[in-house]
C-alpha cells in the first residue's frame, strides 16, 4: 500500500465528509451497513434530505481497491453527488398501506432465494421451504418513483404485527405476485441479441449489418452449448425466478415444446430452461449453473448452484444435483 492511499474506514469517512460539504446543511450524509441476499454486507451511503421520509442508498464496497487515493476517492464522491442529484424524491413516500394488512395484501408478493446462505436470515422471516431453497415474503412498493422496484421484506414481527398465520401469507401472495410481476419465456438468442443491441450505438453500424453481426454473434454463443435454451423471468425482470413456482407456467412451456427440461437458476431474477434428450449431459448443465454464478452474477444476486428438473408427467420440479 502506498503513502497515499487509505483503509476501507477512511475511505467512507473521506466520501461523507466531501458529500456532506457539496450538499450542504439540509442534508444528512451517513452511512450504515446493509445485509443482503446470501449473507453478503454492503456498506450503503446515504444522503437524507430534511423533511423527507426517503433516499435512496448507493453501496461503495466495489469501488474500493487497497491502492486507492485520496483524489480518487474525490472523484467517487462527485460520481456519488451526481447520482444522488439524479435520483432524489421529490415527496415523502406514503408507506402507511403497509402498516395494516387489509391494505398492504394487494401488494404483499415472493421471491425465492437460498436456503442454506440465508439460514441465519430465515430465523427472521416468515418463509416456507422449496428444494433447497426458501420463498419468502416481501411488499412491493407500487408508488413513485419505484412503481414495483421497492421491495420491503416481511419479517417475523411484521407477520405478528398483522395477526395473520404463515398460510395467510403464503396463498395471499401466490395470488398476487404472478400479477403483479407477469411471468415470460425468451429465446435465449432473442434475450442475447437484446443485450447486444443495447451496447451498439446506431451510427456505429446501419440496422441491416447490426442484425447480421447480433445474429452471427449469438448463433456462434449458443453454438458453443449445443443446446437450445429459454429464459424464464418477469416482466420486470426482478426476482423472476420466483416464476418457476407460478401455477401452470412450466406445465405450459412443458406442452408447448413436448418433453420434459432442466431448470437452471441463473440467477434470483431468471431461470434457463433447457428441453431434455436422451443425450443431455447433467455435469454440463452443472457447469453452466456454476460458471454463471462464478463469472456472471453478483454474489448478492446467486440463487443456487444446483439443476432442477420438469417431469412432465409428474406435473413436478425435481431437484436433482
Amino acid at each position: 500500500m502506498n503513502d497515499t492511499s487509505i483503509e476501507f474506514t477512511s475511505f467512507t469517512q473521506s466520501i461523507l465528509k466531501d458529500l456532506q460539504k457539496k450538499l450542504g446543511d439540509n442534508y444528512s450524509v451517513f452511512s450504515h451497513h446493509v445485509k443482503k441476499n446470501n449473507g453478503i454486507e454492503l456498506t450503503g451511503i446515504v444522503a437524507k434530505r430534511k423533511g423527507c421520509n426517503t433516499s435512496p442508498t448507493f453501496y461503495i464496497n466495489d469501488f474500493y481497491k487497497p491502492d486507492i487515493t485520496r483524489e480518487e476517492t474525490r472523484k467517487i464522491a462527485d460520481m456519488l453527488y451526481d447520482h444522488f442529484q439524479a435520483a432524489e424524491f421529490e415527496d415523502d413516500l406514503d408507506l402507511s398501506q403497509f402498516i395494516e394488512f387489509d391494505k398492504a395484501k394487494e401488494n404483499l408478493a415472493f421471491k425465492l432465494i437460498h436456503a442454506e446462505k440465508n439460514r441465519e436470515l430465515l430465523k427472521l422471516v416468515p418463509h416456507k421451504l422449496f428444494h433447497n431453497l426458501a420463498i419468502v415474503f416481501y411488499y412491493t412498493v407500487q408508488e413513485a418513483p419505484f412503481y414495483g422496484k421497492g421491495a420491503i421484506l416481511v419479517y417475523n414481527n411484521h407477520m405478528k404485527h398483522w395477526e395473520i398465520s404463515l398460510d395467510t401469507l403464503y396463498h395471499t401472495a401466490f395470488k398476487n405476485t404472478p400479477v403483479l410481476f407477469p411471468s415470460i419465456i425468451e429465446n435465449m438468442q432473442e434475450v442475447m441479441r437484446g443485450i447486444l443491441m443495447d451496447g451498439i450505438e446506431d451510427d456505429i453500424l446501419c440496422v441491416k449489418d447490426t442484425e447480421e453481426l447480433l445474429d452471427e454473434v449469438c448463433m456462434q454463443e449458443l453454438a458453443e452449448t449445443k443446446m437450445p435454451m429459454y429464459v424464464l423471468t418477469n416482466k420486470q425482470k426482478l426476482y423472476g425466478a420466483s416464476c418457476m413456482l407460478y401455477p401452470g407456467v412450466l406445465r405450459a412451456f412443458a406442452e408447448k415444446i413436448q418433453r420434459d427440461f432442466y431448470i437452471l437458476p441463473s440467477s434470483v431474477h431468471e431461470v434457463i430452461l433447457v428441453p431434455a434428450n436422451a443425450d443431455t449431459d447433467r455435469d454440463a448443465l452443472c457447469e453452466i449453473v456454476t460458471e454463471i454464478n462464478r463469472t456472471q452474477v453478483a454474489e448478492e444476486e446467486v440463487l443456487a448452484d444446483s439443476v432442477y428438473f420438469y417431469s412432465k408427467s409428474m406435473d413436478k420440479v425435481l431437484w436433482i444435483s
